[in-house]
């Protein structure tokens, strides 16, 4: 049998009864090549392993104390077969029986893609907050975008090197090649991001294709935004030297600008909430985003002298992200 020219890795943790539509997609892909499933699982205790033998998927296991996302994603990428190697999330579902193929068409048509990342769709059903913020989001273009500093990334100002570095691992695919030479780093949140960054100052092209799309959305509370925003926060320092939320002052302004654009956003939407309600919704997410932001510029300034009660507090805002 002949080596698949693509795999398709899908990380798992007790990924619920959704998986099984989940696999129905990835099996349902339309290609001129063949592709193989695997999953690389830290634990499930659901049935989540069964089902996916069951389909057909060859499955990993890794420790859960040995997960991070990007150990997990190199192990997949290390046991497939493929010459690209495409990622999933286990809540996100492919929108067509064309998911894969785009990503593929832009590999082979030009060797100096080193990645292609796809479009993000809210979950039909969907809340309007959850749709609006989903929306908002680079990922949620339907424009093709090609990210190429050629040779001069660091000669670009700061702000002009975040976006060339976006990639987004809920639905991707590298070629598997450059990943032998740019694995992923071992790291808790970001690895997507931080893997482009390597990439694209090591001279290759990513690209942003919005004809493979996923359904991806999430229901989520202030807590989460807070966490979410603090994790983002600290990376962006830690990859750019950026803090877009670096004092108080700056954080009410944010707070004022990210409620105001998303409270008319959250309007626009269909069955979107009383103007109150919607009003809430705003203030709630840009204040839990912005004080995130903020957090993560003090953690970043007191590096290596934080007391007991900052380094209790990184810990719980570390969680669950």
């Amino acid at each position: 049998m002949s080596a698949p020219k693509a795999s398709v890795v899908v990380l798992t943790l007790n990924a619920g009864p959704g998986f099984g539509e989940l696999l129905g997609r990835l099996a349902a892909q339309r290609t001129d090549f063949g592709y193989e499933l695997l999953v690389v699982d830290s634990g499930s205790t659901d049935g989540t392993t069964e089902l996916a033998r069951r389909q057909g998927a060859a499955v990993h296991p890794l420790p859960q104390e040995a997960f991070d996302h990007g150990t997990a994603r190199n192990l997949g990428a290390s046991l497939a077969g493929g010459e690209y190697v495409a990622f999933v999330v286990q809540d996100a579902l492919p929108v067509d029986d064309g998911w894969l193929a785009a990503m593929v068409e832009n590999l082979d048509r030009d060797a100096a893609v080193a990645g292609v990342y796809g479009r993000q769709v809210p979950h039909p059903g969907s809340s309007p907050l959850a749709r609006a913020l989903v929306n908002d989001w680079p990922t949620a273009s339907l424009e093709r975008r090609e990210q190429f500093a050629g040779g001069r990334y660091h000669d670009l100002p700061r702000t002009a090197r975040r976006p060339l570095a976006t990639f987004d691992n809920v639905s991707s695919c590298v070629r598997r090649c450059v990943w032998e030479s740019l694995p992923f780093e071992r790291t808790p949140f970001g690895e997507d991001l931080r893997w482009g960054k390597r990439a694209v100052e090591a001279g290759h092209k990513l690209v942003y294709e919005p004809r493979s799309a996923v359904f991806h959305s999430h229901e989520r509370g202030a807590l989460y935004d807070l966490r979410r925003h603090y994790a983002d926060g600290l990376l962006l320092l830690d990859l750019f030297g950026l803090a877009p939320t670096p004092d108080p002052a700056r954080l009410l302004l944010n707070a004022l600008r990210t409620g105001a654009h998303l409270y008319l956003r959250l309007r626009r939407e269909k069955d979107a909430p009383s103007s109150p309600r919607s009003l809430l919704l705003a203030a709630r997410y840009a204040l839990c985003s912005q004080a995130g932001a903020y957090l993560a510029v003090r953690r970043h300034r007191r590096m290596g002298e934080e007391s007991g009660i900052s380094a209790r507090l990184h810990q719980f805002l570390g969680e669950g992200v």
